[in-house]
């Protein structure tokens, strides 16, 4: 069985694209955040709706929480306005059974395939959307983090940075961010998990595709601006503690 693992695809259809163009696959974990900072916020539900009907499991994200409850996401200062325009912007494009499914998805998730068991959430279960694990989490800490873990595979999203951790037997992930890297390479970042064996895949889309789309949308120039600069580099001007 080959399992397609997405995180953070932040309405980059292009980014997506690029990868489901590339990879078949026969089931998909989606670890959350479908929205907000890109141009085609609806074009990425639907895609996540169609795919629920069969072989999907997923979780939701601080910003599918946000936009779906009309609150705020809870980012850092360096990422607070971008989140609040696109996802005023979006809620506009957003059908209310989109909203639906957003609201639909759990915070966190189990399966079993492949005779592997799998536990995801976007954050840990001490907090499960907006805690980053990241690539030093040690041993010791999966207990802390995750309670007892009678599992082979614990994935994770939110940090937008991909790392695969082996711990005794439970193997952690992050795919990255399929729409918004932001570990200084701005290909399109996933995961594949085949025969038990996983690994980190990039991909290189048409980045000016969704350049041209955020600058065909309604949203200030100040935010598209930062939002190209953001995909162009893969990653923030000034890379310090942040979190969204």
């Amino acid at each position: 069985m080959k399992i397609l693992v997405l995180s953070d695809i932040h309405a980059n259809w292009y980014a997506l694209e690029a990868i489901l163009t590339k990879e078949s696959y026969d089931a998909l974990i989606f670890l959350g955040d479908v929205v907000d900072f890109g141009p085609n916020p609806r074009k990425c539900v639907r895609f996540l709706m169609d795919s629920s009907t069969n072989h999907f499991w997923g979780v939701r994200g601080d910003h599918d929480h946000a936009l779906a409850y009309g609150i705020g996401c809870g980012c850092s200062l360096d990422l607070r306005e971008l989140s609040m325009k696109t996802r005023e912007w979006g809620e506009g494009l957003i059908a209310s059974d989109e909203v639906g499914f957003l609201r639909r998805l759990p915070f966190e998730n189990h399966a079993t395939l492949d005779g592997l068991k799998f536990h995801f959430m976007h954050g840990s279960n001490k907090d499960r959307l907006y805690r980053s694990i990241t690539s030093d989490i040690e041993e010791l800490e999966i207990e802390n983090e995750f309670g007892e873990t009678d599992t082979d595979f614990i994935l994770v999203g939110h940090s937008h940075k991909p790392f695969i951790r082996q711990l005794g037997r439970v193997t952690v992930l992050n795919p990255g961010s399929v729409g918004q890297p932001r570990d200084y390479n701005p290909r399109a970042s996933y995961a594949v998990i085949e025969d038990g064996k996983a690994i980190i895949k990039r991909v290189r889309y048409d980045i000016e595709k969704t350049v041209r789309d955020l600058e065909k949308s309604s949203l200030p120039k100040d935010v598209i601006r930062e939002l190209v600069s953001i995909l162009v580099i893969g990653g923030l001007v000034k890379d310090e503690i942040y979190y969204c």
